[in-house]
């Protein structure tokens, strides 16, 4: 290990090779069974919003009528996706590959700013093969462009906040880092929490090391005026909840932090969490009391956790691990970093041989033997198309009926198979016999269907029942 890291060191062209190297690997985990689920209920919310033969208007509309508490910008994209590419939940689920797929590179420019030694190629390579982020960069969610957005903006961060910037560079990198900021914040509002540890990491830096450049503090106005202009109602609306659906975390949060979901088991979980633990208190030193970039990372993992809590007990829980995706950034890059800092060669290889050896078991398991743990509304539809009966209704309060209607409309077996799709109050005459589909989480798995129908067959699908009933006309 430390001769391929002297020839790295003196072989740039070499070093390059094995960085786009780890990022086609990224690739090719995040496309590997990248719609081996279908969608689960936030997942065909954002697709029913995002439908692109709607006004944005209708967009906003639909959010209102749903109660959708998610912010707004993904569904935009997505919807000017749709309209590039066709309305199909496949296709949905490449705009989030993308964003996942674009994290790499941009972790690898992060993680240099930080330790500018061949650590970065190790920080890519655990980004690459994360589980987490393999899994958001499936999912038709925000998540991965959240993780995306925060790896650039504290790249800009790093960029503003350095001294010997030329003055055209100064201006440039401004308008960036504000845009993106904006981005951010509007993509998320936990990129707050990003906000709030760069403003700590200023003021640290300012008063402990002398350290002025005032063009951070000059953006902050200008960041959150723009914000509140194009999200006061949102902001207002999240403010305003006094309840929600979480729950404030357990005793046993506090020795896990989400580790184990981060990386895959609890045994993973903790690989990470004890040698993060071991490292920062090793090079406490040289963190807290030099001019270093690992500063602000450790702000960010402190904030990342301790202001949802905090924010959970003065008024309502909001903390769970796909919030703060981004607190994998520090994570990642302080354990890679720290360990090409120790000296000791036999612990150096070590500890790189256990994360790495270790995260790629992990996958290989995670991968090999996956499960599925969304609807299997596929599996449901293929069997029913098997059936003489193709006629189907949906159990469910009327704007979720739509959203999971939306949904099967665009799955091909529909198409396909002439499956016909029902309001559940308003049945034709001549239909004598027909499914009655239940999404079991959305009715609090109480399936039970108060008209007098006879039920004749039951089948059963991963948070799904379906149900064959003659109509009693």
């Amino acid at each position: 290990m430390l001769k391929i890291n002297f020839m790295l060191s003196k072989n740039n062209k070499n070093i390059f090779l094995i960085y786009i190297s780890i990022i086609f690997i990224g690739l090719i985990l995040r496309l590997y069974n990248l719609n081996f689920e279908n969608y689960w209920l936030d997942e065909l919310i954002d697709f029913w919003v995002a439908d692109p033969n709607i006004s944005h208007n209708d967009l906003l509309l639909r959010r209102e009528l749903i109660d959708d508490q998610t912010p707004f910008l993904f569904q935009l994209l997505l919807k000017g996706y749709f309209e590039l590419f066709g309305y199909n939940p496949e296709i949905g689920r490449q705009l989030p590959l993308i964003f996942g797929v674009l994290s790499i590179p941009f972790f690898g420019i992060l993680s240099l700013q930080v330790s500018k030694n061949n650590s970065f190629l190790l920080s890519v390579l655990l980004i690459s093969i994360n589980i987490y982020l393999i899994k958001y960069s499936q999912e038709t969610r925000v998540y991965s462009l959240v993780f995306l957005l925060s790896t650039i903006n504290l790249i800009l961060y790093n960029k503003i906040t350095t001294i010997n910037l030329l003055n055209y560079n100064k201006i440039y990198y401004l308008i960036l880092f504000i845009f993106i900021s904006i981005i951010s914040l509007t993509a998320h509002p936990f990129t707050f929490i990003l906000l709030f540890s760069q403003i700590a990491h200023y003021f640290y830096s300012f008063f402990i090391f002398k350290k002025r450049n005032y063009l951070f503090i000059f953006s902050i106005p200008i960041i959150l005026a723009i914000y509140l202009i194009i999200n006061y109602n949102y902001l207002l609306s999240q403010l305003g909840y006094s309840e929600y659906f979480l729950s404030n975390e357990n005793w046993k949060f506090y020795y896990n932090y989400y580790f184990s979901r981060f990386f895959g088991s609890k045994i993973m979980g903790s690989i990470y969490l004890f040698t993060l633990i071991f490292l920062i208190i090793r090079f406490r030193k040289k963190i807290l009391f030099t001019q270093n970039n690992y500063l602000l990372l450790i702000f960010l993992l402190f904030f990342s956790y301790l202001i949802p809590l905090m924010y959970g007990l003065i008024k309502v829980p909001v903390l769970t691990d796909r919030y703060i995706i981004f607190v994998l950034i520090p994570i990642i890059i302080i354990i890679s970093s720290l360990i090409f800092e120790i000296f000791n060669p036999k612990l150096k290889f070590f500890l790189i041989i256990l994360i790495v050896t270790s995260t790629l078991i992990n996958n290989y398991i995670e991968i090999q033997y996956r499960k599925n743990t969304k609807p299997e509304f596929t599996k449901l539809l293929t069997n029913i198309e098997k059936h003489e009966i193709k006629k189907l209704t949906l159990f469910a309060p009327e704007s979720i009926s739509n959203v999971i209607k939306n949904y099967l409309l665009s799955l091909k077996n529909i198409n396909k198979n002439n499956l016909k799709i029902f309001d559940i109050d308003d049945i034709p005459a001549d239909v004598k016999s027909l499914w009655v589909i239940c999404y079991e989480p959305v009715v609090g798995y109480d399936c039970s269907l108060k008209k007098d129908w006879t039920l004749k067959e039951t089948k059963r699908f991963y948070l799904l029942k379906a149900q064959l009933y003659n109509i009693s006309n």
